[in-house]
């Protein structure tokens, strides 16, 4: 196979096995020093309102916006520093990959893939994860940052359709044979960009996805089998 593919995949339960924002979000409101400062109970109170509205008939995009803000009035540093201590964890009790996702991704590496992650979670919480599996590139979610504090403003939203509005622009001019590119994804958000390759790969257990992978006759991986 031709080294100038692209192997596209979504992050949450897809190559990791839960979703960071959600887990990181946990973390740093009640086990980090932040926890005990001002104003972090209020955040915590509108972390649990928003894990509660989030139901299968959630609007998404609503929800996202609501969640990163959030995010107003943290410190960009801070947040950092936290998000790499939490994958470290993370990464020691060997619990961050979706093993049969992760090998797979690795060797297409090998054989001179280009991996993009795309992802509606964000940069600094997804950052430790990139620099780990060796991505190439990151298509996520952006905060607005003033002063080295988030002000909880959403600059770029990459969920729903918007994953592969983010990814036709990163792609752009290159002459890419999508025909010869992998994708990887868990939820039907993920369709967009995953029917327009040649070879989608269905990553889990959700009856919907796996639906989709009967009719199209599209590869599952589970936990454990490539």
């Amino acid at each position: 196979m031709s080294n100038k593919y692209i192997v596209f995949s979504d992050v949450d339960e897809t190559l990791i096995r839960f979703k960071s924002m959600i887990t990181f979000m946990d973390y740093f409101l009640y086990k980090t020093p932040y926890a005990a400062t001002p104003g972090a109970e209020e955040k915590r109170t509108e972390f649990q309102a928003i894990n509660e509205a989030n139901t299968p008939t959630a609007d998404r995009v609503a929800l996202n916006r609501r969640f990163y803000a959030m995010f107003a009035g943290i410190s960009q540093a801070e947040l950092r520093e936290r998000a790499r201590t939490w994958m470290k964890d993370i990464l020691a009790r060997g619990e961050l990959f979706v093993r049969s996702a992760y090998s797979e991704q690795q060797e297409h590496r090998k054989r001179g893939a280009e991996l993009v992650l795309v992802s509606g979670s964000f940069e600094d919480i997804l950052n430790p994860i990139c620099e780990h599996v060796g991505a190439d590139r990151l298509i996520c979610s952006e905060l607005e940052v003033k002063d080295g504090v988030y002000t909880g403003k959403l600059l770029q939203q990459v969920i729903g359709d918007g994953k592969w509005d983010a990814i036709s622009r990163y792609i752009d001019g290159r002459g890419i044979t999508l025909a010869s590119c992998f994708a990887y994804g868990d939820h039907v958000s993920d369709l967009c960009f995953m029917e327009k390759v040649g070879n989608p790969v269905v990553v889990g257990d959700s009856p919907g996805m796996l639906e989709v992978a009967r009719k199209r006759q599209w590869r599952v991986l589970t936990e454990e089998e490539p």
